[in-house]
């Protein structure tokens, strides 16, 4: 009997795991209410865990972070991180993985496509032992058909160019990933950041989850083709040097097209003085020029356009400028 309440009493007393649900914000304030309803009556059916949501107001231009501050008498375990001014998603999301104090973190967005009632699944592959469960997407039959091409052709580029980091296909910010986890990709000192490169880059044992994804809750995604394809840029760049290689590649086979093309034009011109076949000199010769000044003229553009993408990047990590400001965070 002494030996039973024992242990009811020291598990009585056992202390609970810490979830931080990290959540950028920016110019949400139409759907947040809504939101915070959805997740936190998702997190109040998960036992033996407590929660913090850290929520980072990215800058907004609305009354977002107005409306946070009156959510968080509702809910306490709110932690509001309030940036100095707009940073983009990736620096606000760094921001609250350096906020958060849980033995693990979930990053999500606020539209109400990542599920929080996915979050229960999350944390039983963490409790399984795996230090990052990636929420997959299990289809993108809701995407356009430019969004899911122009996606497939991404995950293969950075998939064949990542070397032995592997980049999780149709994984967003939306995972789990354990305190060790955390800890290491805070580490990370890039100035461009990516959490989807990171995380695979810092590695651990690693599972999925699927999940479909559902409409966004409220307003307007911020995620435009500009923001996309600055996105894509990012992964590559900061994961592989492979486009300097490319254009080593490129240099090489265009080299050895145009030794073959000048061999071939002295072979045919000098068929031409023998009168086996006849051929217009002149326009040959205008026609030759102008395609191989344009092929190098093409060639050198593209050639300074990628190195140019690499020395911004050496230009804004010499700066050493921090990646974003935190004006204030308040907890209840």
């Amino acid at each position: 009997m002494v030996f039973y309440l024992l242990a009811r009493y020291n598990k009585f007393m056992e202390k609970k795991k810490l979830i931080s649900i990290v959540v950028p914000m920016y110019n949400e304030s139409e759907g947040l209410h809504n939101f915070l309803e959805v997740l936190f009556s998702n997190l109040n059916q998960i036992k033996n865990y407590d929660f913090e949501v850290v929520v980072v107001n990215d800058g907004s231009k609305d009354d977002t972070y107005e409306k946070l501050k009156q959510e968080q008498n509702n809910y306490p375990q709110i932690v509001l991180v309030n940036l100095s001014r707009n940073f983009g998603h990736e620096c606000a999301v760094s921001a609250g993985l350096n906020t958060a104090l849980g033995d693990a973190v979930i990053p999500m967005d606020a539209d109400l496509q990542d599920p929080p009632e996915l979050i229960s699944k999350l944390i039983e592959k963490f409790e399984e032992g795996y230090d990052v469960v990636n929420a997959k997407r299990s289809s993108r039959k809701d995407d356009t058909s430019f969004k899911r091409n122009t996606a497939s052709m991404f995950y293969k580029i950075i998939g064949k160019w990542s070397n032995k980091v592997k980049i999780s296909e149709n994984v967003g910010h939306f995972r789990l990933m354990s305190r060790r986890v955390v800890d290491q990709v805070i580490a990370l000192n890039d100035y461009v950041k990516v959490l989807r490169v990171e995380v695979p880059y810092v590695g651990f044992k690693t599972t999925e989850v699927e999940f479909v994804r559902a409409p966004r809750n409220a307003g307007k995604t911020h995620y435009n083709l500009k923001s996309m394809t600055d996105l894509a840029l990012d992964s590559i760049i900061s994961t592989t040097p492979q486009p300097l290689k490319f254009i080593k590649g490129f240099a090489i086979g265009f080299t050895l097209i145009t030794l073959l093309s000048l061999i071939s034009q002295i072979i045919m011109f000098t068929l031409h003085l023998c009168s086996v076949i006849s051929i217009d000199t002149v326009y040959m010769l205008i026609w030759l020029v102008i395609n191989i000044l344009l092929l190098i003229g093409s060639f050198i553009l593209v050639s300074l356009g990628i190195m140019a993408e690499y020395e911004a990047r050496i230009f804004m990590e010499a700066q050493k400028r921090p990646f974003y400001i935190i004006e204030s965070v308040i907890r209840k």
